[in-house]
């Protein structure tokens, strides 16, 4: 049997990670290496959590129910009500909220729930999530990339998406804060996207797992999609919103998180769960709810990333156009040439980040928006990353020198 010589996903971008190795992997790095490129959570996960987790061990020989156990279902409802300000009877359907392995596989799954359109797209915020391309190419759709530039906010201009292009719409993933450039969607823009969507029969997908790191004392807590939905009185949008406590409560290894959203679509994502979706394990699911039932901890992991921010704030300010993130904990930074200055770092320095061309697709005319930034993540220690974002700032004002000269 022949193999076909194209495969759909081979028009993809590669991973942002395996183009990163690619740049610096035969190159040897000046100092001992620090990586600002991953972002991975380096703060203590609560032990609570752990401890749970050593005490479930038996939970192991029991298949889990893939619509979740009841206590893990009531946790994350009453965080939901906490955060939110849900109303009462709102998400209270039996499949409305789902538990997830991690967001990735739920966000890359609900893309096969969208409407079919002929000469179908998806589309995404540019920069993106490689998730969100994967799914719509999986899904049958073509990737559309709504740019999300500075003039825009680092948000997607909705308002500019025209009504040809609406009717061939078949999904809209949104994310908020945004990876990597930390912008929140305020509730208007919400309303919008959601108008949007019930209008012109669009599957809203929106990722908001970086609602919790947000700059505490100078950014009101992050809205989300759900309330919105609440307070139009829009049970049955077509909308599925999605958490993770890998960011919210550093457990990016218990791969826990969950989708909940409008009753119809979750009803169908419940049946499409129950023969394509892997289940949570129990002992998972026990963790998770205590992890959904505390806030304390994710007070003060916010707490922590605020020193951290006010740490990168001195050494930064007034170099690389910084700006301190309303959300999330990543630094998007315009060095002029990220690739260039990725190298350099590390050479240098030892310092590894992602330049900003890595997470963003170009235009038809070769443009790319994130070609002239790097992402840094703020995730390791503050004494760490203080001296990492010193020499960072050294090295590359040294690289802006020596262009002039």
């Amino acid at each position: 049997m022949s193999v076909p010589s194209h495969r759909p996903f081979d028009a993809l971008p590669a991973s942002p990670f395996a183009r990163l190795r690619a740049l610096l992997d035969t190159l040897e790095p000046g100092k001992a290496a620090v990586s600002l490129a991953l972002g991975e959570p380096q703060h203590a996960p609560p032990a609570f959590v752990i401890n749970a987790l050593r005490e479930a061990d038996a939970d192991y020989g029991r298949y889990p129910p893939i619509g979740g156990t009841d206590e893990w279902r009531a946790a994350v409802a009453g965080w939901l009500g906490r955060r939110f300000a849900l109303a009462d009877g709102f998400l209270t359907g039996p499949t409305d909220i789902l538990p997830l392995t991690g967001t990735r596989e739920g966000l890359f799954l609900a893309a096969q729930l969208a409407p079919p359109k002929n000469d179908g797209l998806m589309a995404m915020p540019n920069p993106f999530y490689q998730v969100y391309a994967s799914a719509a190419v999986a899904a049958g759709a073509t990737p559309l990339y709504l740019d999300a530039p500075k003039e825009a906010g680092f948000l997607p201009d909705l308002a500019a998406l025209d009504v040809a292009t609406l009717k061939r719409l078949r999904a809209l993933y949104l994310c908020s804060p945004a990876n990597p450039q930390g912008a929140i969607a305020d509730k208007p823009y919400l309303r919008r996207a959601l108008e949007l969507a019930q209008t012109y029969d669009v599957l809203l997908l929106v990722d908001e797992c970086y609602s919790e790191i947000y700059d505490t004392g100078r950014t009101a807590a992050p809205p989300s999609m759900l309330e919105v939905m609440a307070e139009v009185g829009a049970e049955d949008a077509p909308v599925m919103v999605f958490h993770s406590l890998s960011k919210r409560s550093n457990l990016a290894g218990l791969r826990s998180g969950f989708v909940a959203g409008g009753t119809s679509v979750m009803a169908a994502y419940h049946k499409l769960r129950m023969v394509a979706g892997p289940q949570s394990p129990f002992a998972a699911q026990a963790a998770a709810a205590l992890a959904w039932a505390d806030d304390a901890h994710v007070s003060e992991n916010r707490a922590l990333y605020a020193a951290k921010l006010d740490m990168a704030e001195k050494i930064l300010a007034g170099h690389f156009d910084f700006y301190r993130p309303a959300g999330g904990f990543f630094l998007w930074l315009n060095v002029g040439n990220g690739e260039v200055a990725a190298r350099r770092l590390w050479q240098e320095e030892g310092i590894k980040v992602l330049p900003g061309a890595y997470l963003t697709n170009p235009t038809a005319d070769g443009t790319n928006i994130g070609a002239p930034y790097i992402r840094l993540a703020l995730v390791a220690p503050l004494e760490q990353t203080e001296d990492a974002l010193m020499r960072l700032r050294d090295c590359l004002l040294r690289q802006a020198a020596d262009a002039l000269d």
